[in-house]
């Protein structure tokens, strides 16, 4: 089968799309087929193609959206070029991972020429649109993202939700088309190379080379996109909580994105500079590395669709405290391998407090961090995602 996937967000960009769309496309040649990829050009991308030999990958012009310049869209005048090369490859299914220009210019091809669409809705933007267009009332900006995006879905052979929150959420919008829950997976270990936490561990070798302050010392880990919907604050003021109690302890930001200044002034004006610090992009092999040797990887978002770095952190055995809103709620179902906790800093303070003081807790959360990520591998949510696409096929040729 030939998968074409769309998407204006990939690497070098930090995104969980960016993740989603990898982890997909690896599994799925796995399985005998063939992705290709069409995306957005972005500064640095050609260093990072040679860097990594992405096969079947194609960029195109684009410019940084006004209110968010991490982000780029690809412009209008590619769009001949992306016609021709749909034809050139003539896909069995055309995958969006988008609902933006890329997604548009696609799926007016592909409606014309009759592939069949399959759509992901990766981000709940109605939470979110405000953040990026704060000076529109906040009820306009819901009105018209709800109304977007039932245009964006309306004409889709099946919407991909991550969650059933989300799947939820799309059914509040009044979206008709079918709906399937498949989350995106991750790499587990077979259980004869799991080792439960029995200690909490301080830094490992690897992160010592890297960062030799970090020697014989804990570290809390956040890990993802810097932006302000991560919520970031508010585990840099958890370790300002902490600091007196835990004086060795550190904070360890991996990622990038367009809030990094911000942070740093927020963590200079808490007198935290000493504690914290910002790793930038860490190439996700390695942040396994960073996953294993934290201590507990604290989770503040509230907009997740998913918050598959939630999972990746337990799949090495590190305990996790979240906020329990949107994906992160049903990733966690409840306290598996962690706390989920209202938002709230103190209870967040008291869970991460208790993990770091009770050693037989905390050995028995590493171990039901490891048996409940162990739920979402990549295989079986692949397999999940190549019958979807059958079941699309199939109903395509029934009707005709």
């Amino acid at each position: 089968m030939k998968i074409l996937y769309i998407t204006d967000q990939y690497w070098p960009t930090v995104t969980g799309v960016s993740v989603s769309v990898d982890c997909f496309k690896n599994e799925l040649e796995k399985m005998g087929h063939t992705v290709y990829i069409f995306t957005s050009d972005y500064p640095n991308a050609e260093e990072f193609d040679k860097k990594h030999k992405v096969k079947n990958l194609y960029r195109f012009k684009s410019a940084p959206v006004i209110v968010n310049k991490d982000n780029r869209l690809v412009v209008r005048s590619e769009r001949k070029r992306i016609r021709k090369l749909i034809d050139q490859i003539d896909p069995d299914i055309i995958h969006l991972q988008t609902e933006f220009m890329l997604c548009k210019m696609c799926k007016a091809y592909a409606r014309k020429k009759k592939y069949p669409i399959v759509i992901t809705a990766h981000t709940n933007w109605e939470e979110l649109i405000h953040i990026y267009i704060p000076f529109f009332p906040i009820k306009i900006l819901r009105y018209w993202t709800r109304h977007y995006l039932r245009a964006v879905f309306k004409y889709a052979d099946a919407v991909v939700a991550p969650t059933s929150l989300m799947e939820l959420l799309l059914h509040l919008y009044f979206i008709k088309n079918p709906i399937r829950i498949i989350p995106t997976g991750i790499e587990v270990q077979p259980k004869s190379k799991r080792k439960i936490k029995s200690n909490i561990p301080t830094a490992n070798k690897a992160v010592v080379e890297e960062y030799p302050i970090l020697k014989n010392k804990k570290f809390l880990l956040f890990a993802g996109r810097i932006g302000k919907e991560k919520n970031i604050e508010f585990v840099i003021d958890v370790l300002g909580n902490l600091k007196k109690e835990f004086q060795d302890l550190m904070l360890l930001i991996t990622g990038n994105g367009p809030e990094i200044e911000n942070l740093r002034r927020y963590v200079k004006n808490k007198c935290l500079e000493e504690r914290i610090i910002f790793t930038g992009f860490i190439a996700r092999k390695q942040l396994d590395d960073y996953y294993k040797s934290a201590a507990i990887f604290c989770f503040p978002s509230k907009v997740e669709s998913q918050g598959l770095v939630v999972l990746e952190a337990m799949a090495q055995g590190t305990p996790v405290v979240a906020i329990g809103k949107m994906g992160t709620r049903e990733v966690m179902s409840g306290d598996n391998g962690g706390f989920m906790v209202d938002d709230d800093i103190h209870e967040f303070t008291m869970k991460v407090k208790m993990l770091l003081n009770n050693k037989k807790l905390y050995r028995k959360k590493s171990k039901e961090a490891y048996h409940h990520a162990g739920k979402w591998s990549l295989a079986s949510m692949a397999e999940k995602m190549d019958k979807l696409y059958k079941s699309v096929l199939r109903n395509r040729s029934l009707n005709g």
